[in-house]
């Protein structure tokens, strides 16, 4: 499967899927089309082989899927959990645990029927009560209030779940028809539910985790490591820190993985290169000055696709010390204004990036092409608007809050790649020729940066400012799940605190690029385009860069598919020798 949702990485690391969560999926093959015509098509093809791919950092604990918000444990459990739903390199939605799907007269109700070959890698059937337990798991009490809750919105539009419902609870628009057939109902007629948040529902064996108390779920031995999945590979050994080894799912719903082992190995991104040369990693995103090293190396092929990605400078607008200074839209403003971010697509990326203005990089379809020129490098213009702001150059050199305090914010980036430092200097750099004395934090891990930021209510987390990245996966682009007001990752990483009228109108045009009216594309646009130069005036993140993907791999390596999206279809990939 291919899993879109939003999710966070740290900026500047390069992953191979994009900072994807999944790199299987239905392929080209139309939700109706029979598996048989898949294998013969494919029936020359060699089997077997081991696949080394790499993450960056350290996976977390949790592979519930869904439990973890982090984009390289979502790497594993995306080859291990298919969801419902899927899409084909051309963004459109295709079928994967259901094979077929239609809709009431009024569009409120979808009607799914899940494929006969849909099983668990044991050999049994997925069914509807799988579904349904993925349902209740992201709508229940549990998840939302003790565990991770981010993706609540997946669920959140179906009839009864708007609020955290009971353990075990299912929300009364989920209906099971049949082992084979169920339906959704959602409150509202919204053309961008499907593609962006019910296509990710996930099953969960009912077999296993429907004895376990969903309390209980995020303690559990199959949370530490899973025994069963329906996606194309399932974990067999797990090295903390180090490695996950994955086997061929025989059952899977498009026909067992051609290639027999997959590892997910941790590799910093600055040694990887060596790695793809001598043959112990296949494939792997690379930074753009090893890339064009490797271009011409024996053995190994190159890729570059622009991403879905973009990197930011976010800022803890809750900060107990600054939380007020970074609320000021002037401040936010002029950061914007004193990145010299063209700068950065040269130093970092050699040039295989884009800048992005908004909050949709130019590889999305949806970005307002209006935006493209908007925060050009002007560091006179930065300290014009650091001036109005009350932000007073010192006797030192160095500005105070309009509060006349000394303001020397913190830059938190994450470990693993010399490539954040590197980012992370120049950041300093930027905004100390503007008189704002930023300092930067040691590193640390990319989930000790994820604990602090989603457990920030009260703004005494050490974190202040920080690097991070967003992947906005695919399909629709609804960004409500990250920008709305009261939206759970908005809350936890990015807070909307401008005037009331300024949210107001945010979640007007939000709801309104997913209202009736926005079944027609031109109109949907047009509503985007407006919420889009709203976001861009607010500026509730500094966006900075679009990396393209650099992708390395052995020439014994065939079937990949590269998109912005991600590489897809591994269950396709074969190895030669």
């Amino acid at each position: 499967m291919n899993k879109r949702t939003a999710m966070f990485s740290a900026a500047a690391v390069v992953t191979l899927s994009g900072l994807l969560a999944g790199l299987a999926g239905t392929g080209a093959f139309a939700a109706t089309k029979p598996v048989a015509k898949h294998a013969a098509k494919h029936a020359a093809i060699p089997n077997g082989g081991t696949l080394v791919q790499t993450v960056p950092s350290s996976f977390g604990v949790n592979f519930i899927p869904l439990l973890d918000s982090s984009a390289y444990n979502q790497n594993v459990t995306g080859l291990m959990f298919d969801p419902i739903l899927t899409i084909n390199a051309n963004n459109q939605l295709i079928g994967d645990i259901v094979q077929k799907w239609w809709f009431s007269k009024n569009l409120k109700t979808t009607y799914f029927k899940i494929n006969p070959n849909a099983k668990w890698s044991n050999g049994i059937h997925v069914t509807s009560k799988d579904v349904e337990l993925g349902v209740d798991w992201l709508a229940s009490q549990s998840y939302n209030n003790k565990d991770n809750g981010a993706y609540n919105y997946i669920v959140s539009s179906i009839v009864g779940a708007q609020k955290p419902l009971p353990d075990g609870t299912t929300p009364s628009g989920f209906k099971i028809i049949s082992p084979t057939e169920f339906s959704i109902t959602q409150t509202t007629v919204d053309p961008t539910n499907l593609g962006s948040n019910l296509q990710f529902i996930t099953p969960l064996p009912t077999f296993i985790l429907g004895k376990i108390p969903m309390s209980k779920w995020s303690t559990s031995a199959f949370n530490k490591q899973p025994t069963i999945g329906d996606g194309p590979f399932t974990i067999t050994q797990i090295v903390p820190n180090q490695s996950v080894t994955m086997k061929a799912n025989p059952y899977y719903v498009f026909g067992k993985p051609h290639i027999a082992f997959n590892i997910w190995k941790v590799v910093s991104p600055d040694v990887v290169s060596g790695d793809l040369v001598s043959g112990q990693v296949s494939i792997a995103a690379v930074h753009a000055t090893d890339f064009n090293k490797l271009k011409n190396a024996p053995g190994l092929a190159t890729n570059v696709t622009p991403q879905n990605s973009y990197d930011f400078l976010g800022w803890r607008l809750n900060n107990a010390v600054y939380g007020k200074e970074f609320s000021n839209v002037k401040f936010r403003q002029a950061v914007e204004y004193a990145l010299n971010r063209p700068a950065l697509v040269q130093a970092l990326d050699k040039g295989y990036a884009t800048v992005v203005n908004g909050p949709f990089p130019s590889a999305n379809s949806y970005a307002d092409k209006a935006l493209a020129n908007s925060y050009k490098y002007n560091p006179t213009l930065a300290n014009k608007l650091l001036n109005e702001a009350g932000f007073k150059i010192g006797k030192n050199g160095w500005r105070t809050t309009p509060g006349g305090r000394p303001f020397t914010p913190t830059l938190t980036y994450a470990s693993g790649d010399s490539l954040l430092q590197t980012q992370a200097e120049f950041m300093k750099q930027f905004m100390n020729a503007v008189h704002i004395n930023l300092k930067l934090n040691a590193p640390i891990s990319f989930e000790q940066q994820l604990n602090e930021l989603n457990n920030d209510t009260n703004g005494k987390q050490p974190i202040q400012g920080f690097l991070e990245a967003w992947n906005l996966g695919s399909g629709p682009q609804d960004p409500r799940g990250l920008w709305l007001s009261n939206a759970t990752f908005n809350t936890t990483t990015q807070d909307w605190t401008q005037p009331v009228s300024v949210l107001k109108q945010n979640d007007k045009l939000l709801a309104e690029q997913a209202s009736a009216a926005a079944y027609n594309p031109a109109y949907r646009q047009r509503v985007l385009n407006q919420w889009q130069q709203l976001w861009n005036t607010q500026l509730p993140t500094n966006n900075t860069i679009s990396d393209d993907l650099l992708t390395v791999y052995s020439n014994k390596l065939h079937g990949v598919v590269f998109s912005p999206y991600g590489t897809l279809f591994i269950y396709k990939w074969y190895l030669t020798k």
